[in-house]
């Protein structure tokens, strides 16, 4: 699925969004939570309300 697709999906048990990196043990504490349960997406970047992507990063 396309990032542009996922931005339109509900936050839910599979699909996290952030705006911007959490703090030091932030993203440690949300990796441990999806591993923990059913795995999922953590998309850092997006912001919330409205929907819309702030950081772009292209590999």
């Amino acid at each position: 699925m396309k990032i542009t697709e996922l931005i339109h999906q509900p936050k839910g048990r599979r699909i996290e969004f952030k705006e911007s990196q959490p703090t030091v043990s932030g993203p440690a504490k949300t990796i441990v939570a999806f591993a923990n349960d059913a795995g999922g997406e953590l998309l850092i970047g997006i912001k919330n309300e409205p929907r819309e992507i702030t950081v772009y990063c292209r590999r």
